[in-house]
């Protein structure tokens, strides 16, 4: 497809659930959890929220980290809007715990750089870190698993070439 124009918008899951009802987007990869009706899903993989540190810290020699312990670190977040920011909000909701966010970006090199100088923790999805170097991924005592979706608008058109780099992202997440 040589005169395809793709064009990549980075932002959170709410944002992209709204752009994508909006029609604003075509396609958007979210957290296949509280999907509009107005949208179609395919799932693309499951991956593990993690703990993820410096491997100087101590939580790096554990086999895994609890919710308590964790939420008593100097922690580097996505800002609201991310699922990884949902997930940290509803865990502190569930189990009344009060994080200390010392750092808010949408960047997650600088979320991995400031993890990287063991100036903070953070949470993300396993498959974020599996080839990092220079952080460690521990999982957390209660084990989360978040379901990554393809969505598109069910009243919208997809295009051959949409449709097909749909099939090429499934088969990526396949590998």
């Amino acid at each position: 497809y040589p005169n395809l124009k793709l064009t990549m918008v980075e932002a959170g899951t709410q944002s992209i659930r709204k752009m994508l009802v909006d029609g604003e987007l075509d396609l958007g990869v979210i957290i296949n959890e509280n999907v509009p009706d107005s949208l179609n899903v395919e799932h693309l993989l499951t991956s593990q929220m993690v703990a993820v540190v410096s491997p100087e810290h101590p939580f790096a020699r554990q086999k895994q980290v609890n919710f308590d312990d964790f939420f008593q670190q100097e922690m580097v977040m996505f800002k609201t809007g991310y699922f990884h920011r949902e997930f940290i909000d509803r865990v502190c909701s569930d189990y009344q715990l009060e994080p200390k966010i010392s750092f808010e970006t949408n960047l997650l090199p600088m979320i991995l750089n400031i993890v990287r100088h063991d100036f903070a923790v953070s949470a993300l999805l396993e498959l974020v870190t599996e080839h990092e170097s220079g952080v460690t991924a521990v999982p957390f005592a209660t084990p989360v698993y978040l379901d990554i979706a393809m969505a598109w608008r069910k009243t919208g058109y997809l295009s051959l070439a949409e449709r097909t780099f749909m099939d090429f992202v499934k088969q990526h997440c396949q590998k």
